[in-house]
């Protein structure tokens, strides 16, 4: 995972910085198994030095191979408006690491490597979702005396 600052009128310092690209490396544990990961973060001041209000903005931008997730966070306290869209990108990470896993998970189902283990006069008996406890032979077909 390749992480990226750039830095717009507002003060960090070494510290901060060095402290948001270690919370963002955290985040690898969730696309460990995609390769071309980079985290883009951008810190700007939106509305000028001599202005008051809410003025201090992080964009997160976060790219995968198939998708890419961004956030955005306004607050007059830079490292606050970093924590609240931190917590955003985290949730969606989750999510798309959920989403994604469970794919390959049903790619490669029990009931295949079950069925290629027991062979091919035996049947799974039970729901597709739960553990397959039974295992019963499977019924002969019956012919059809009409014939």
């Amino acid at each position: 995972m390749k992480v990226n600052i750039q830095i717009k009128g507002v003060v960090i310092t070494a510290k901060q910085k060095s402290l948001i690209e270690k919370k963002l490396l955290r985040l690898k544990r969730y696309v460990r198994e995609w390769d071309p990961v980079v985290c883009d973060v951008k810190m700007l001041d939106q509305t000028g030095e001599n202005k008051g209000g809410i003025d201090q903005a992080i964009h997160l931008k976060v790219t995968l191979p198939k998708e890419t997730i961004f956030v955005e966070e306004v607050d007059d306290r830079m490292m606050r408006a970093f924590g609240f869209a931190y917590q955003a990108l985290e949730r969606r990470l989750k999510r798309y690491n959920q989403k994604h896993t469970a794919v390959d998970r049903r790619q490669a189902s029990r009931f295949k490597s079950v069925v290629n283990l027991v062979g091919a006069p035996w049947r799974a008996v039970g729901s597709a979702g739960r553990s397959l406890g039974k295992y019963v032979p499977k019924r002969k077909k019956k012919k059809n005396k009409n014939k």
